[in-house]
């Protein structure tokens, strides 16, 4: 069957670099190209608008972004700084790498290059690819990271398994964008992340969720209890239990329900929530006519959720 293109219907064409069509067409994801058309239409990147115009969360098109700049399709430039605003990183348009040959030069006039390059290919236990070399290089020279930052940076993330480039470019960007350039404050970051991470492990293995990587959705789920609701793992084990005790299965859009109501409501504590449970709730009376409790969390939230939830007695437990 042979196709024709409607040029009188269609007003305006889009340029697409070939290399996007020869060789990432089958391994890019829907959503990398989805956001690569996005990108060169508006010429500029704004992962907010991109992320509502897709309906898909701003870290996927971050991501997304980052793939198309490690393959050279794009390349990162700085605006000029001025006295009110801190200079921002913006993605232009352009097919723009090095070749390995201005790689090897800039590796040798460079010591701290000819360092990073070894070491890393150290932690990796192999060589490191073009590809490999330019996202260092860029790293170093954009984001203007020293080598032994970058160095930690690569440790870390190869230590925990994320082996991606990509990943790594994600985290030195951060680190950039939050003024962390320095071996002690790296040093401190990291020792933040490790924190982080073993919070996160304590919730997963509560959760039951272990032996398989979180979902993103899973993982937005225990960031926003921890970070900003402010739970820790006794909080977070008391809402598990009521969402066991209520629907008899693990259901996070159920625990944020009731974890959020707890926040709205100022509820910190266990004993908060004991206080609060034991509460009459002047006026909710149980079938068999007598005054029943007021539960902590937003029972009509939960109900419009079609969540069904029992009554519970002043202790707290299900009648």
């Amino acid at each position: 069957m042979e196709l024709q293109l409607n040029m009188g219907s269609l007003h305006s064409f889009l340029a697409v670099p070939t290399d996007v069509v020869d060789k990432h067409l089958a391994a890019a994801s829907g959503i990398y190209i989805k956001v690569l058309l996005a990108v060169l239409r508006a010429n500029r990147v704004d992962t907010a608008q991109i992320a509502r115009k897709l309906s898909i969360p701003e870290s996927d098109v971050e991501e997304a972004v980052g793939y198309w700049v490690q393959n050279g399709i794009f390349s990162r430039q700085e605006e000029p700084r001025s006295a009110e605003k801190e200079r921002q990183p913006r993605v232009v348009v352009t097919s723009q790498s090095l070749s390995t040959a201005e790689i090897a030069e800039r590796a040798a006039r460079n010591p701290d290059i000819q360092f990073l390059f070894s070491a890393v290919e150290s932690v990796m236990g192999t060589v490191l690819t073009s590809t490999q070399q330019r996202t260092l290089l860029f790293i170093h020279e954009s984001y203007g990271l020293p080598a032994d930052v970058i160095l930690m940076a690569v440790e870390y993330c190869f230590s925990n398994g994320k082996t991606s480039f990509q990943y790594i470019q994600r985290m030195c960007g951060g680190w950039a964008d939050q003024g962390i350039n320095t071996h002690a404050q790296a040093e401190e970051a990291l020792r933040a992340l490790n924190l982080k991470k073993n919070g996160e492990r304590e919730i997963v293995a509560l959760l039951g969720l272990g032996g398989r990587p979180l979902t993103p959705e899973q993982r937005r789920f225990i960031e926003n209890w921890r970070e900003n609701f402010g739970y820790g793992p006794d909080m977070i084990r008391i809402a598990y239990e009521r969402t066991l005790n209520s629907i008899n299965k693990l259901s996070l859009p159920y625990m944020n329900s009731i974890l959020k109501s707890w926040n709205e409501k100022g509820i910190r504590t266990p004993a908060d929530i004991a206080a609060r449970d034991s509460r009459p709730s002047g006026g909710r009376t149980s079938a068999g006519g007598q005054r029943g409790w007021e539960p902590s969390y937003d029972l009509e939230e939960l109900d419009r959720r079609g969540l069904s939830v029992p009554e519970f007695d002043g202790r707290g437990k299900s009648s």
